[in-house]
């Protein structure tokens, strides 16, 4: 319920007490230490508070609710009423009673659903995915200024247009399985529904339910205030009371509130208000904004509580009909209730195979038995083969005898060279297999695809997921299969580097013993299987002892050690000081079952609590492994302060950036703490390659339920992994590790586009490349999966340190393309220098093709341009250009380039956006959205020399913007 300023960031501080003229003196003289607090915490660069969770941390606002507390307890609620209707899986009886007067919590849920043992991962991520892209919607460029997504200038019918829009494509997306796309647009829709609450009149006339006809499919809203109609009168007090017009209200006429000058506020309408909103200079004076409880941002702060409350109510009426609408299997799936796991194979189908294909079938058989109906069966069964020169199509389902048939209908048929297609086919499953999942590939050849390796590598990181290699062709030997010339001892290096960045594994072996080796897919597939510690040398040595540490907590079961490679001898010692070596296959500390080079020690339960070695005999390539079961993990995310009229903890697409005035965090959600739970987690580490330790930082928890942060400042450069540590009830160490190697960029990517796409129809979409590093030349590359093609209006692009560069990109599907699938875009930038390879992926919504509806691209043409741009680089900042356009058949714009404002109005068909912005960004790209989410650029601009800036982005707020507003309030408190 934040609000996004177009002048600077926004800042909330509220007063301890109800009312800040209700506190008394000792209340005003214990301001002073938080307040001071405040400046202390404020990061380099940015003069301002957050709008999500972290700005109750550092700004004391602990009584404003935010989009994330409302949309985290809309879901949660509904989920509850989900469980308590659904068979319980256990044969137990959930009971509602049990829930009365308790926070819910996700983990909590999910326990008395599954059961203790169930990992509320895939949940916590499922969750974690809407409210990102509920807070982005007040971060990205394309969503952040446009009134129509959030119910301001009265965009009130063309915001419900684009409500209802969204809610079609949510329903497609989710029908189609897609349920990231899903979520992606869920989260967007409760942002603008939840807004209406607070920048509306909607409460101020008496209603305390949720508006009947929002998003409500054959309904529109009508009594809205006309266009020249007065709606507020003015209010000179930092709090306004009674003033929208009391006729305006008893004719129950709807209006919302203005923000900033552009576009202007006509006579007599109401602001938004708040500090930093310029409209509330002209009348009327004052606002209505109900974001927060502080009355320096909110003059209706004393019904923040309300619109909140109606605002969740608003949320989970939407959710219940959306359940509907699904049924509770697609509804389950989208809360990420399943497993949320796949099983995912890639496999090499030449005729040398044969061994390799029967070893999978084997598990898959074993896995499919010991798992149907259970909470453990897999979300989803992913098939892609390859050999050379093809590879896939994808085979993907989630019923286990079509995928057992699959499997059996695979015969390995001839071959080619010994390179193949590998790295396409891994591609192709990552692409398709629930993230945080494991990719088993088969084969014994080499890449012949190498240079889709950043690629890979990028999609593991974005999809967190592993990647684990079993080799039948001992890397040692000379010739390969018997009809290949010698090669190279150094050709499966690709892959050994593709496992050690995701954290898989890569097993070499033979035909022989490929059957046994490749149990290890039972053991890693399970949902709450973690990953406690991973080394893995690719280079060969002396031959020496080495050792390796690593510690087992009391919240483990089912502790797995695999060790593989050019190993002679090892041991095992554990916490209390007994030894059990490689010839010793029962013994005190667990079971050893060796086949060839590869040996797995399953530990004895319970788990001996405490510090463990691995002492190996080696002189080459070896890997020592660590997993376990154990519902305490983490989830976690890079996010970055964004400065300017949209302040906040904005999340990165996946990789950590780094570079000039950028101050990164890393945002940890814990999984299985429950909220009484004596353990905590109290440290980050930064761990480079070899394990050394290039960071130590502390968490610190914001909300009680799991979720932490950490400020990372400058980001290390080159690669780390990440530890996460703390203590259990007995005060005895946790450790839990992320198993992907993160790789530090200085640059990032952003495609810019609606969700939705038209089979044979031209789709337009934006690129933007920000460089936050030295100057750069980079090349663009531009992918797009399944039938369709991509091309881009640029292929090569300088950009200088602080700058960015916009392209425009156009996709076309074919006419056959089915309706609900999706098309993944992928950009990919790398520096000329190969220093760095940036990424960004989009997965575009393909919808049903129009029958009644014209499907024209939508066109724009300039009414009028004003301007008072002198050029003069010194003056750009104050000086100002403002654009109006005539559309057609349009139901919103964003802004995909420019740092101005835009509005939106609408009478029928014909539509009118005016742009407005300073003479620094004398440029702009508009996207314009259709009734059926096609989406068409309107490139608008002024005629005025480009002035150079010393940054692109948002304007960082003044600091003495920030010490005016603490004297403001010290001065209130010390008033009262």
């Amino acid at each position: 319920m934040k609000r996004r300023s177009p002048s600077g960031p926004t800042m909330k501080i509220s007063a301890h007490c109800s009312e800040i003229n209700a506190c008394n003196m000792a209340h005003s003289l214990a301001w002073i230490l938080p307040l001071l607090w405040v400046l202390v915490l404020l990061p380099r660069g940015t003069h301002n508070f957050f709008p999500n969770f972290w700005s109750k941390v550092i700004s004391f606002s602990w009584g404003s609710r935010t989009h994330q507390d409302i949309t985290e307890e809309a879901i949660l609620n509904v989920t509850l009423e989900l469980l308590l209707d659904m068979p319980h899986p256990l044969g137990k009886t959930l009971k509602k009673e049990d829930f009365v007067g308790r926070t819910l919590v996700p983990d909590d849920l999910l326990r008395a659903y599954r059961g203790a043992k169930a990992s509320p991962k895939p949940f916590r991520a499922a969750l974690m995915e809407v409210v990102n892209a509920n807070a982005a919607m007040d971060f990205l460029s394309s969503t952040r200024n446009n009134a129509a997504l959030h119910f301001d200038s009265e965009n009130i019918r063309t915001a419900n247009q684009w409500l209802l829009l969204t809610r079609k494509e949510i329903l497609q997306a989710a029908r189609a399985e897609n349920y990231e796309v899903a979520r992606e647009r869920l989260g967007c829709l409760l942002h603008s529904l939840q807004d209406f609450y607070s920048h509306s009149n909607w409460i101020e006339m008496g209603y305390r339910k949720a508006h009947p006809d929002l998003v409500t499919v054959g309904k529109d809203i009508s009594s809205i205030a006309d266009a020249q109609e007065h709606t507020c009168s003015d209010c000179s007090e930092w709090t306004c009371r009674d003033n929208i017009l009391p006729s305006l209200n008893k004719r129950r006429r709807l209006t919302t509130g203005y923000y900033g000058s552009h576009p202007k506020k006509p006579l007599g309408k109401c602001s938004h208000g708040g500090y930093f909103d310029d409209s509330v200079k002209d009348s009327a004076t004052g606002g209505i904004n109900k974001d927060s409880k502080s009355e320096i941002f909110s003059p209706h702060h004393y019904l923040h509580a309300e619109a909140a409350r109606i605002a969740k109510e608003a949320s989970v009426k939407f959710l219940r009909e959306l359940r509907i609408h699904l049924g509770d299997k697609h509804f389950l799936r989208l809360l990420g209730l399943g497993s949320g796991s796949g099983l995912s194979f890639v496999i090499d189908t030449t005729g040398s195979m044969g061994e390799e294909i029967t070893a999978a079938r084997l598990q898959t058989r074993s896995i499919i038995d010991q798992r149907r109906n259970t909470p453990e069966e897999p979300d989803f069964y992913i098939l892609v083969p390859f050999h050379d020169p093809d590879f896939g199509p994808v085979y993907k389902t989630r019923n286990p005898d079509v995928f057992w048939d699959m499997l059996s209908n695979l015969t390995a048929l001839g071959g080619g060279d010994e390179p193949e297609m590998s790295l396409s086919a891994i591609q192709l499953a990552l692409l398709n297999t629930p993230p945080h999942s494991e990719i088993f590939v088969f084969t014994d050849a080499s890449s012949k695809d190498a240079e889709l390796a950043n690629s890979v590598e990028s999609l593991i990181q974005e999809r967190k997921s592993k990647v684990s290699f079993l080799i039948t062709e001992d890397p040692s030997r000379a010739p390969g299969r018997g009809r290949r010339e010698v090669l190279s001892p150094h050709r499966f290096d690709l892959y050994a580097s593709l496992a050690q960045k995701s954290g898989g594994e890569i097993i070499f072996t033979n035909n022989h013993d490929i059957r046994e080796v490749s149990s290890i897919i039972q053991d890693s597939t399970n949902s709450g299987m973690i990953t406690l510690f991973h080394v893995q040398k690719k280079e060969p040595g002396p031959r020496d002892w080495k050792t390796y540490n690593f510690h087992l907590d009391s919240l483990l079961e089912r502790v797995k050690i695999h060790i593989h490679g050019d190993i002679d001898d090892f041991q095992i010692i554990g916490p209390t000081g007994k030894r059990q070596g490689r010839s010793m296959t029962t013994g005190p500390l667990g079971v050893i079952q060796n086949v060839g080079r590869f040996s797995k020690m399953s530990l004895k339960s319970p788990v001996h609590v405490g510090h463990w070695k691995v002492e190996i005999l080696t002189q080459g390539i070896h890997t020592v492994h660590v997993q376990g079961e154990s519902t305490l993990d983490f989830l976690h995310y890079f996010a970055v302060s964004v400065n300017g009229s949209h302040p906040g903890l904005f999340q990165l697409s996946s990789q950590p950036v780094t570079g000039t005035g950028l101050d990164t965090m890393l945002v940890v959600m814990a999984t299985g703490l429950a909220p009484a739970s004596p353990a905590r987690l109290d440290l980050v580490t930064l761990a480079g390659p070899d394990g050394e330790v290039l960071d130590r930082l502390a968490l610190q928890d914001t909300n009680q339920t799991g979720l932490y942060v950490a400020e990372l400042g400058k980001v290390p450069s080159g690669a780390f992994s990440i530890l996460v540590s703390g203590r259990d009830g007995e005060n005895r160490p946790l450790l839990r590790s992320s198993p992907q190697v993160n790789t530090v960029v200085e640059s990032t990517l952003e495609i810019i586009s609606s969700t939705s796409l038209i089979p044979g129809s031209q789709h337009s979409a934006l690129l933007r490349l920000t460089n936050y590093g030295t100057p750069a030349d980079f090349t663009l590359k531009l992918n797009c999966e399944q039938a369709c093609t991509v091309n881009s209006s640029h292929s090569r692009a300088h950009v200088g340190r602080n700058e960015t560069v916009t392209g425009e990109i156009s996709v076309l599907v074919s006419q056959d393309t089915e309706p609900g699938s999706t098309v993944l875009l992928t950009v990919q930038a790398d520096s000329a220098d190969a220093a760095q390879t940036t990424f960004a992926f989009l997965q575009l919504m393909v919808t049903e093709s129009p029958k009644h509806i014209r499907t024209s691209p939508t066109t724009c043409s300039v009414i009028s341009l004003e301007h008072n741009c002198s050029g003069l680089p010194s003056h750009c900042g104050h000086e100002l250009w403002t654009v109006a356009a005539r559309v057609w058949d349009t139901v919103g714009v964003q802004i995909a380039s420019g740092r101005g404002t835009v509005s939106y109005s609408s009478e029928g068909s014909m539509g009118r956006a005016v742009y407005t912005a300073d003479c620094c960004s004398p440029e702009t790209d508009l996207v314009f959205t259709n009734q059926l989410g096609g989406t068409s650029l309107c490139r608008l601009g002024v005629a005025v020399p480009s002035p150079a800036s010393s940054s692109v982005g948002d304007l960082p707020l003044p600091r003495w913007t920030l010490l005016t507003l603490l004297l403001i309030m010290f001065w209130r408190v010390l008033k009262a």
